[in-house]
């Protein structure tokens, strides 16, 4: 995503106004051999970075990726959506132990809004990924995945509006006309997170709290506003504003060394939300995780 920042919240002004405890533990870089984790490949020196566990230290805990306004996606009936509704995450962590094996019962991975639930967990102890109704697979402590979360929320009821992959391979999907509401859960899923410029598509941060910017869009990462986070160990991150296809995903492999490959899916047109459309640009660039 060009133009994306990507910062560590206890860092930004925003920890404290989120009710951030002071003194928060700091990010750490180092290889995987320093960290005493598995490697990505057959080289130790893979440098990682290590987000600490940031439970009891308030709503804002983990990253905040912004870049400049931006909205895709249309109505049925064919008008511009206001918010990011058509999106890929993707992301190489390794899980220890320790994260697996105590409370909270979930992880969470990706954060539309910091002031709602997240859309991608970990889920303990059946150590299932996924979110509401799609948790499937395992995930094995101590062991690197690449993890991706496909979105789609202006696509038809019938069709997926949300996918989960586990190095490459399709674990979950939720279709808005297969949701049953038989519990509040799948009535917030239902009519307010999986629908077109619902609270999973990406909006202006300031749709977070009125102190975040309303002239950025963005999304949170290793993040959750009940405290459901962890200790994580993260090799890669990227952020696309498109939708990619199982085949797309497929083609970024599994966790390895080196930057996740960018494919160049056909042109998707997005707007800006508050100017004229975006030009085609080179999409999908991974940002460098540093504050």
């Amino acid at each position: 995503m060009p133009g994306m920042q990507l910062a560590w919240l206890p860092d930004t002004p925003y920890y404290a106004a989120f009710g951030g405890t002071p003194n928060p533990p700091p990010l750490a870089y180092a290889t995987t051999g320093s960290f005493g984790v598995a490697s990505l490949g057959s080289s130790t020196g893979n440098t990682v970075l290590r987000v600490p566990d940031m439970r009891g230290r308030g709503a804002a805990v983990g990253m905040l990726a912004s870049f400049p306004l931006l909205a895709n996606g249309t109505t049925s009936g064919g008008a511009p959506l206001t918010m990011l509704n058509r999106y890929t995450f993707v992301t190489d962590v390794l899980v220890p132990e320790s994260s697996l094996t105590s409370l909270p019962n979930y992880l969470d991975l990706f954060q539309p809004r910091g002031n709602a639930d997240g859309s991608l967990f970990v889920r303990k102890p059946s150590q299932e990924y996924g979110a509401a109704t799609a948790y499937g697979g395992t995930v094995v402590a101590n062991t690197w995945y690449r993890f991706a979360m496909v979105m789609q929320l202006d696509a038809a009821t019938s069709a997926p509006r949300y996918e989960t992959y586990i190095n490459g391979q399709p674990i979950g999907q939720i279709i808005w006309d297969q949701i049953v509401v038989d519990s509040n859960r799948n009535a917030q899923l239902k009519d307010f997170d999986l629908v077109p410029d619902g609270l999973w598509s990406v909006a202006a941060l300031s749709q977070t709290q009125s102190s975040l910017p309303s002239n950025a869009s963005g999304f949170f990462a290793f993040n959750d506003d009940s405290g459901e986070v962890g200790e994580l160990y993260v090799a890669n991150m990227q952020f696309r504003n498109d939708a990619l296809t199982a085949g797309e995903v497929a083609a970024l492999g599994e966790a390895a060394p080196g930057p996740i490959p960018v494919p160049e899916p056909a042109g998707l047109a997005f707007a800006a939300a508050a100017a004229a459309s975006v030009a085609a640009a080179s999409r999908g660039r991974r940002p460098s995780p540093t504050p």
